[in-house]
């Protein structure tokens, strides 16, 4: 499947995000430290997802591992640090640690190897950015994107699109803290912290990802008080069109929420109810140059996104 993408707009290693805001957890004194990761919505939201994009050996963060943060609590932790170097030190350890595997195999790191923006996106209450990993998984596949949709107040969609070169295993794995759970009907992730809780669903068809499971795991034993979830396929595969939803909320305020895959000639989404209220999202899979759509809703861009908002009936005079 062909797609086209806005290419060479910049590659990350730099102190202003993908908006032109500044970190505020970056020194800015005599030495000043690149940043190697992108933001949405920014980087002084109460929520905010940060995706690591540097590949070196010696990063701060694990390459292409991300963090949410929201009111305060950290929901998922990028490995980093010294626990981060010990683990990278073990061959076996820093298998585990990787976001994507493909034949239970993660990316290359190298200088050279890290994530690169290629599409930016925003509208009404909305803001997207795609970056291509393929460099780094070379050898596993063909071509790796990763895109990451942030959807007011509350919802951030990453969509991973993988193509091999022959049928493989693909997982997704995550650290977060111990007290994740996971669902014994729906098999997603559930997070309740003092301050903010979460919801990590995967909307799929039948042989796609989409049940979460506890795994045993080493990292467990160099990262504290985190656990090692995976999400995989029940089949081997040439491509793979992942869309995982993290749904943020503040203590004690969990609303509901459903959720249901959309797949359409050129596109793939999901339509999620909050409270009752769908929003539409939409990945393009097919042409840049071209219109697409999905279920009757056509967008240009990369992505599209359709909110419901109930319009408030007039007060009686």
């Amino acid at each position: 499947m062909k797609r086209t993408f806005i290419a060479g707009l910049l590659v990350l290693g730099f102190l202003r995000g993908a908006h032109g805001e500044l970190d505020p957890r970056v020194d800015l004194g005599a030495a000043e430290i690149p940043r190697d990761f992108v933001v949405l919505p920014n980087a002084t939201n109460a929520i905010q997802f940060r995706l690591y994009t540097n590949a070196a050996p010696d990063a701060r963060h694990l390459f292409n591992t991300f963090e949410i943060e929201a009111h305060g609590e950290i929901l998922i932790a990028s490995p980093g640090g010294e626990p981060l170097r010990r683990s990278l030190s073990q061959a076996a350890a820093g298998g585990e640690l990787h976001n994507i595997l493909v034949n239970g195999k993660g990316p290359e790191l190298a200088h050279g190897n890290g994530l690169v923006v290629v599409e930016e996106a925003s509208g009404p209450g909305w803001s997207y950015i795609g970056l291509d990993g393929s460099r780094a998984y070379q050898g596993l596949v063909k071509q790796f994107r990763r895109g990451v949709l942030y959807v007011e107040p509350d919802l951030f969609i990453l969509h991973d699109h993988l193509i091999a070169g022959a049928t493989s295993s693909f997982q997704m794995r995550m650290h977060p803290p111990s007290a994740t759970r996971v669902d014994a009907i729906w098999r997603d992730l559930r997070l309740e912290l003092p301050r903010a809780g979460l919801r990590v669903h995967a909307p799929a068809i039948q042989k796609q990802p989409r049940s979460w499971e506890r795994i045993d795991s080493i990292a467990d034993g160099i990262f504290e008080n985190t656990v090692t979830v995976q999400l995989g396929a029940t089949n081997a595969m040439v491509e793979l069109n992942l869309l995982t939803v993290f749904a943020t909320h503040r203590a004690g305020e969990r609303g509901e929420l459903a959720f249901r895959l959309l797949e359409g000639n050129d596109a793939i989404g999901a339509r999620i109810h909050r409270e009752g209220h769908p929003t539409l999202i939409a990945f393009r899979t097919g042409p840049a140059d071209e219109k697409a759509s999905l279920t009757g809703f056509e967008f240009a861009g990369p992505v599209g996104v359709s909110v419901f908002s109930p319009k408030k009936r007039p007060s009686a005079k």
